[in-house]
């Protein structure tokens, strides 16, 4: 299993992730990596081992500009990205393929199972799906999923050829209550190739993960807080 550090990108800077009130959302002003800058901070976890980093571009998600000039930054770093730009027309399906290593076609953004079904085919075994939750239901346009439950939504992808998924449970993010474990688990079940996002508290939370089957963890406020360190993942087989 492996540990993906998050940088959630709002306004050219490096934001505290809470709960998913994107409004609200500040720069991280108390990290151990001592910047909210996004470059240098991905060169920062870069020199610490990681290899591969999410990001999510909010201000894109929310429907405007996608921070280019970032990501071909990133990719300058030679680390790899996966990238959340909001995918919800061909037009944010083309971005995100040019711009990542890996696109995010996120169901918060999916305006309907026939695009996911036709992005899955374009970006091939480089698509992650994200499964957004919010009161333990899907959060999505797409009226096919909107509303659903873990289980029932993720038959539907699965049917539609989907292989890797992200479970962003966004009751759970920058919490630090503990992952959405169960959910985790039913996806694993299920035979997804699994990455889980929100909640994460400390080395015992990425252990259980790893003992359940999940394939990677996107961490962010237990990095910036020093809770979890590059060196404790290392020894651990997590980087």
């Amino acid at each position: 299993m492996r540990v993906i550090p998050v940088i959630d990108l709002k306004g050219g800077c490096v934001v505290h992730a809470v709960l998913g009130l994107r409004d609200f959302y500040k720069p991280i002003s108390d990290s151990v990596y001592g910047t909210c800058e996004p470059v240098e901070l991905a060169a920062k976890l870069a020199l610490e081992g990681f290899k591969v980093i999410y990001v999510a571009d909010i201000d894109s998600i929310m429907g405007g500009e996608v921070d280019e000039e970032v990501f071909r930054s990133l990719r300058r770093l030679g680390v790899e990205v996966i990238a959340d730009i909001g995918v919800a027309d061909e037009g944010t399906l083309k971005k995100a393929i040019e711009l990542a290593d890996y696109p995010v076609i996120a169901t918060e953004s999916l305006p309907s199972l026939g695009f996911l079904s036709s992005a899955l085919k374009r970006c091939g075994d480089r698509a992650f799906v994200s499964l957004d939750l919010k009161g333990g239901r899907v959060v999505s346009r797409a009226p096919e999923v909107s509303g659903k439950g873990l289980r029932e939504a993720c038959k539907l992808f699965k049917a539609l050829g989907a292989l890797r998924v992200i479970l962003i449970d966004f009751d759970r993010i920058g919490s630090c209550s503990g992952p959405n474990t169960e959910g985790a688990r039913g996806l694993v079940e299920e035979g997804f190739e699994v990455y889980v996002g929100g909640g994460v508290r400390g080395i015992g939370d990425l252990i259980k993960l790893r003992e359940i089957g999940v394939s990677g963890v996107l961490v962010a406020s237990a990095l910036h807080s020093g809770k979890i360190r590059a060196h404790e993942l290392g020894a651990l087989g997590f980087i």
